[in-house]
């Protein structure tokens, strides 16, 4: 059986709450978005799409031994923005630094998803939690304004673990769920 599924970062929910709150200064704007409820709030490592379920298994371990060294690691939501760009946004976000810890725990995933088939991506690494999906044109100027100029004290926490997530779709929406976690060293 295929498995449609991803390899994330997840947060604290007192920063999904936090990224809630810049949330809520964008809404404000009106325009025609389908914002993330907070609790889907994630960085996403990797997109895996469709792995058999036996497959899982076996990339699991083997990213389990590649970051096995890697130390946990702190990071800091800074940036909103808009891809492919803030003033014509399809996707709103919300962005982090990347430290060299960081850098390297995304260059071991590359590497270790590469084995199974999954291909490096080409573009450069952005890290970012999606908040919502531009779905029409209506109010974008005071949704580019608000990008432009909004202000928010950063938000800091500590990655302890990756995680492999479940992705199912529905009409609603995405509905996921944990599939492995593999924590970082302390």
């Amino acid at each position: 059986m295929k498995i449609r599924c991803f390899i994330a970062l997840p947060l604290p929910s007192e920063i999904q709450r936090g990224i809630s709150q810049v949330q809520e200064k964008l809404r404000a704007s009106e325009a025609t978005v389908r914002w993330e409820p907070s609790e889907k709030f994630h960085i996403t490592m990797k997109f895996l799409g469709d792995k058999e379920e036996s497959q899982l298994s076996s990339l699991t371990s083997s990213l389990s031994a590649s970051v096995q060294e890697i130390q946990s690691f702190a990071l800091s939501f800074r940036h909103v923005g808009g891809f492919p760009t803030d003033e014509k946004p399809r996707i709103v976000w919300i962005g982090t630094d990347i430290p060299p810890v960081f850098a390297t725990l995304h260059r071991h995933i590359e590497e270790v998803c590469s084995t199974y088939g999954v291909e490096k991506d080409d573009r450069a690494f952005h890290p970012h939690v999606t908040m919502g999906r531009v779905k029409g044109g209506h109010n974008i100027h005071r949704l580019t304004e608000i990008l432009k100029s909004i202000t928010f004290e950063p938000l800091q926490f500590r990655c302890t673990e990756i995680r492999i997530m479940r992705s199912e779709l529905f009409p609603t929406g995405s509905y996921y769920t944990l599939m492995s976690a593999i924590p970082l060293q302390p």
